[in-house]
């Protein structure tokens, strides 16, 4: 567009604009496979699972023992994929240990995963105080998950469906509420 068709059409440069941004948000989009998760049906990527089941998974946590998704079956999980160097991730770290804290006695697992190595993962684990469970990441694990940034989260109920993913910070009351539907009633007192 010239100068001075600009000139003439001031609106129509906007709206190419946005028509751009919205074309490459809706390819995006349809490369992540949708709100659906790892296992959205077709075309669900490289892990081969049943329809809505959470690819398993063997990563290292921050001592050296080989831990699988499955070693937590029939619990609820929330599977965190973070970096230490992501400021959100960062900011969550204090709700993740509240929702541990307060539901792990229930049945909830966090499993965190982080591609950063174990020294960097546990040097701000401790320095933080996160009390929930972290992993050592590899690609395969996130490719499987379809990680497009972080942090990205899924919630698995006790059979191992996921149920929710989130895609960047996770809203809290609704990620609380989503848990307490998926555990058991607490103790009577």
């Amino acid at each position: 567009m010239t100068t001075d068709a600009r000139a003439a059409h001031p609106d129509r440069v906007p709206r190419l604009r946005t028509a751009t941004v919205l074309l490459w948000l809706a390819a995006l989009a349809a490369c992540a496979g949708g709100p659906a998760g790892p296992a959205g049906g077709a075309g669900a990527g490289p892990a081969e699972t049943a329809p809505g089941i959470a690819p398993d998974f063997v990563l290292t946590d921050l001592e050296g023992r080989r831990i699988s998704l499955a070693d937590s079956a029939g619990k609820v999980r929330l599977i965190d994929f973070w970096a230490t160097w992501c400021a959100p991730c960062r900011e969550e770290v204090p709700m993740l240990n509240e929702l541990h804290e307060t539901f792990a006695p229930r049945g909830l697992e966090i499993l965190a995963i982080s591609d950063e190595t174990a020294d960097v993962i546990r040097e701000f684990v401790s320095a933080n105080d996160v009390r929930y469970t972290n992993l050592v990441g590899t690609v395969d694990v996130a490719e499987s998950y379809r990680v497009l940034g972080l942090p990205t989260a899924y919630l698995l109920d006790p059979e191992g469906r996921i149920v929710e993913s989130f895609l960047g910070p996770k809203p809290r009351r609704a990620l609380t509420r989503k848990i307490e539907e998926l555990l058991e009633p607490p103790p009577a007192t």
